[in-house]
């Protein structure tokens, strides 16, 4: 660094005459004063014994030339002009296009087997959950337990036909703490991206299997660790236009949902929870979908094929899933039938409020049964609390409805599209 010169220090330098010359060499000498150091933006110097400081430009612009102003990565809108966004969907209502999911579970929940055959309806174009998908491929990362994924791979081929190049694998784990290891990872997804586009098919869904098996001697409980994990991926949903799908654990008390860091679970754009068997059926429930539509239940089973035999010629056995549609009495029915025992304590409250009208006497339905306008139970149940893993309103009304129309389907009460009433004894 080149040694500032004090202002008493001048007389000790060649005679420089006209200012002009002290300026000439002043981006040699930093100047300071008795007041103290100036900034290297704007040096100053007197012009005389009676002038003030005078800035001295150092930029090369003149003057009165316009500096050049950055652009902002920030953009405003008017509320009065601005237009919704267009959510789209690899799933609609439960998988977004690009985002980072979860399906998660105890151990022994049967996440891997219901998730590989989830991801093959996809790659298809069938429905998952009752839900329409938009075929497309997917990369499956068999973190933990590549064996085993191979062995059901060949199961769900067996029942489902080739897929036509829609499909991969890896057996490699990456470590997601490893910049240089995530970087390696969006390489081979941009791969895979480029091979896939060249069949006509769009890499639409990448999956981890499991999260835990991906960030080796990481503390799942810390933000410090987890954060940047979480950000990464998000980095790369959206930089790659892709969805980003982990199975994960649940901790020792599979209530509180996803193991570790509460933020996985507050960034997460979908959370699917499995729960351990019960005489034999597994079930689930979808905990959150953001911009969409939870609640869901569902069930299913895993039956036990031979895939062919090993070296001793003993078989090799593995399973695939095979729906049941609504899940037996267990972990999961539990935990929703507050929100029916809430429907029915807000029929009586509208009842008492007299928030009621008859119900038109046909059908079968007695004269003088009165009948609570849905709107009404709707919006007692939003004075009561009632939640559904989401901000969204229509998502929301939509919950509502179909927590009513399981207590209509129940015959616990009964109900139109306008009206719902409660059966007489």
């Amino acid at each position: 660094m080149t040694a500032a010169l004090d202002l008493d220090d001048w007389a000790d330098l060649p005679s420089f005459g006209a200012v002009a010359s002290r300026s000439a060499i002043l981006p040699a000498y930093p100047l300071t004063q008795k007041t103290g150091r100036v900034t290297s933006h704007e040096r100053t110097l007197p012009l005389n014994d009676d002038d003030g400081p005078k800035p001295v430009r150092q930029s090369g612009l003149a003057e009165d030339e316009p500096r050049p102003v950055a652009q902002s990565r920030f953009r405003r809108e008017c509320f009065d002009t601005l237009q919704p966004s267009g959510q789209a969907w690899n799933v609609k209502g439960l998988w977004p296009r690009a985002g980072v999911c979860f399906v998660a579970g105890p151990s022994m929940s049967g996440k891997s087997f219901w998730t590989l055959d989830a991801l093959t309806r996809v790659v298809r174009g069938e429905p998952v959950l009752g839900r329409k998908s938009k075929a497309c491929g997917v990369l499956y990362v068999a973190s933990e337990a590549p064996g085993g994924v191979r062995n059901r791979i060949k199961a769900l081929r067996e029942k489902t036909g080739p897929l036509g190049g829609a499909f991969e694998m890896i057996g490699q784990a990456p470590n997601l703490t490893n910049p240089d290891d995530i970087a390696d990872l969006r390489a081979v997804l941009i791969e895979s991206k480029a091979a896939m586009a060249g069949q006509g098919i769009r890499l639409g869904i990448v999956a981890i299997d499991t999260l835990s098996a991906s960030i080796p001697g990481a503390d799942e409980n810390t933000a410090k660790d987890m954060s940047p994990v979480l950000s990464a991926l998000q980095s790369l949903a959206h930089d790659l236009d892709l969805m980003i799908l982990l199975v994960a654990h649940t901790g020792k008390d599979a209530e509180r949902g996803l193991r570790g860091w509460s933020g996985l679970m507050a960034n997460a754009d979908g959370l699917i929870m499995l729960s351990a068997a019960s005489e034999g059926q597994r079930s689930g429930t979808v905990e959150k979908v953001k911009d969409g539509l939870a609640g869901d239940r569902f069930g299913f089973e895993l039956d036990v094929i031979d895939i062919g035999t090993d070296e001793d010629g003993d078989p090799v056995t593995t399973c695939v899933v095979r729906d049941t549609g609504t899940p037996g009495q267990n972990q999961v029915s539990r935990r929703v039938a507050p929100k029916m025992a809430m429907v029915l304590r807000c029929y009586h409250l509208c009842v008492d409020a007299g928030q009621f009208e008859n119900v038109p006497a046909t059908g079968g339905v007695p004269h003088g049964t009165k009948g609570v306008p849905r709107d009404k139970l709707r919006e007692r149940m939003t004075a009561e609390g009632f939640t559904a893993g989401t901000e969204n309103p229509e998502s929301i009304r939509r919950s509502m409805n179909r927590t009513i129309d399981a207590l209509i389907e129940k015959q616990t009460l009964r109900g139109n599209p306008s009206l719902v009433w409660e059966p007489l004894q």
